[in-house]
């Protein structure tokens, strides 16, 4: 029994929205604790974010490498997957070297000052680009490229909203 459903053709696409969306919070979070330095507990958890966004980049990031090795594409293509491939392996190295960092921050030095907590925040937003150029490059594997979507039937009727009175599909 696998654990990839069968409409998925990897798991990478199950485990990439992770990394974005905690690695996100993390962010917003880090940036509510800019205003209160003094409150460890958030920046404790901003802290934690990190790195299960890093982690989860990670298993992102290997899966995906799985993922690209088990395709055949052709050069068009195989450029666009180098492309995604060097954006994520730069986003996923940045945040675990980052969450290193914030642990350090946050258990070693415990800095509260805000020049310190600002400069991370900081440091953080230039991430989230990095990241949101990886994210970018896969969507458009996926949107303008197709990989790991099954082709739509040319033919066919369209699809229409149930319950609607016309038959007709609209154009």
């Amino acid at each position: 029994m696998s654990l990839i459903p069968d409409w998925a053709p990897n798991v990478h696409p199950l485990l990439v929205h992770f990394p974005l969306a905690l690695l996100l919070v993390a962010t917003l979070v880090d940036g509510v604790g800019a205003w209160r330095p003094s409150h460890a507990s958030i920046r404790d958890t901003a802290t934690w974010l990190y790195c299960g966004g890093a982690l989860m980049a990670m298993a992102a990031y290997f899966s995906g490498l799985d993922a690209a090795e088990a395709m055949r594409v052709g050069p068009d293509t195989s450029a666009a997957v180098s492309a995604h491939f060097g954006w994520a392996d730069r986003t996923t190295w940045f945040f675990v070297f980052f969450a290193s960092f914030r642990m350090a921050l946050s258990y070693i030095w415990r800095s509260t000052a805000r020049w310190v907590v600002v400069l991370s925040v900081l440091v953080a937003l230039v991430g989230l680009g990095v990241l949101a150029t990886a994210a970018d490059h896969g969507g458009r594997l996926v949107f303008r490229h197709g990989l790991g979507v099954a082709p739509i039937p040319a033919e066919g009727p369209l699809w229409t909203i149930p319950g609607t009175l016309s038959d007709e599909p609209s154009r």
